[in-house]
């Protein structure tokens, strides 16, 4: 049971991401919408977040995607469509973001998904 119940936690839908229709067009200016209803209270009115700089895995559209539509709003999710997801997570994704040491060796072989930030 307890290896069950590990292995339910560290798999993407454990850690609150959802399976999303990545063949949806994202639309920022929806999005930043959305973002305003939705993410503000606990996320800023421009996405400055209020713990740390800290946004590991979601510099991708789809993968962003992925959680909010699990887990946002806070204590809500599911909520949300596919294409409210995405639409928000387009646009947050593409906010500012604080430069982390080394990012040029985040694909080394190339490769890189077609949904990553540059």
């Amino acid at each position: 049971m307890a290896i069950t119940r590990y292995a339910d936690w560290v798999s993407p839908e454990g850690r609150g991401f959802v399976k999303v229709d990545n063949t949806l067009t994202p639309d920022p200016v929806k999005g930043k919408e959305i973002f305003a209803k939705t993410c503000s209270t606990c996320h800023g009115d421009n996405g400055e977040g209020q713990y740390n700089d800290d946004g590991a895995g979601m510099a991708r559209t789809y993968k962003a995607a992925a959680f909010v539509k699990g887990k946002i709003p806070f204590g809500q999710g599911n909520t949300l469509t596919d294409q409210e997801a995405i639409d928000v997570a387009s646009y947050f994704t593409h906010l500012p973001r604080p430069v982390k040491a080394n990012k040029d060796k985040d694909w080394p072989k190339g490769g890189a998904p077609v949904d990553v930030r540059r």
